[in-house]
């Protein structure tokens, strides 16, 4: 009896050792199971950083300069323009201007962008040829601008991502160069806002030193690739990452836009009253230094 008591007293151990086993093993394969959905939440946090901080890099409280496009068909065929653009950063407003000094027949033709702190964005076209000052309205961001492979939100956006607009995630890291680049990826928050942006998603590689987007792919309101914006080259000017030369390639058109910006200065001083829309019918205007 006392045998059998032993040896049943061993089974007893072996069964609990068993249990034991399958209970460790049972946390671990939840602990598996949960991991993902911790990771995923910390990389959507990460994500929303990302955009954030690519939001609100630092901007010049004034800066100037000249913007030269040149324009490529499918058939070969070219066109270029020039004109003076201005940016302002005013007590948390954001206004760019864009005033055409060539070719002929698009001199003084202006466009301003005026992004408010508080209240609703607007928008302006002047056309000399109907000696018009034209409030755009917010469907017509996804609209090109002059001929040129931007649209109208693109020269607005200035190469950041409006939080308001896109749901983040995070991609696979890129090397490129032997330099490692964050991965940020968009998806419109609504099918209206897809409609009004002219994108559905977008994938920008993000350089982690200036929070500037170098490479953007976007796809349309269907999710079709549609363009890349590429930046060849970024500048420091004063406080701020300027792209001074970057392409802008539509695939849907087999239509490229090169854009280099030329003799740009940060101007502390920049009158804001050039920046308004009654200001834009009188023509580009004078900035010192240019």
């Amino acid at each position: 009896m006392e045998l059998f008591n032993v040896a049943n007293l061993k089974s007893t151990s072996h069964k609990r050792a068993r249990t034991s086993l399958i209970q460790i093993s049972i946390w671990l394969f939840c602990g598996l199971l949960i991991q993902p959905v911790s990771a995923q939440e910390n990389n959507q946090m990460s994500a929303l950083e990302l955009a954030n901080k690519v939001l609100t890099r630092a901007a010049n409280d004034g800066r100037a300069g000249n913007m030269h496009f040149t324009l490529h068909n499918d058939s070969g065929g070219v066109r270029k323009r020039s004109a003076l653009f201005v940016h302002s950063v005013h007590q948390g407003d954001t206004k760019i201007g864009i005033y055409f000094t060539a070719p002929a027949a698009l001199q003084n033709t202006g466009f301003l962008s005026y992004d408010k702190v508080s209240g609703s964005d607007e928008n302006w076209l002047y056309l000399p040829a109907t000696d018009r000052v034209r409030k755009l309205p917010a469907s017509s961001k996804g609209d090109y601008f002059m001929g040129t492979d931007l649209t109208y939100g693109d020269i607005k956006d200035n190469f950041k991502f409006t939080l308001l607009d896109w749901d983040f995630a995070l991609g696979k890291e890129q090397i490129v160069e032997q330099k490692r680049y964050l991965v940020l990826k968009g998806v419109t928050k609504s099918s209206s806002k897809a409609s009004e942006l002219g994108y559905s998603s977008f994938v920008a590689r993000v350089d982690p030193d200036t929070y500037f987007p170098l490479e953007i792919n976007y796809t349309d309101v269907d999710g079709i690739p549609l363009k890349t914006i590429s930046v060849k080259r970024l500048e420091r000017v004063s406080d701020a990452w300027i792209a001074t030369h970057f392409t802008v390639t539509n695939a849907q058109l087999a239509h490229k836009t090169d854009v280099v910006l030329s003799d740009v200065k940060h101007v502390p001083d920049l009158p804001q009253s050039i920046l308004t829309a009654d200001e834009l019918s009188y023509g580009v205007p004078s900035i010192s230094g240019l």
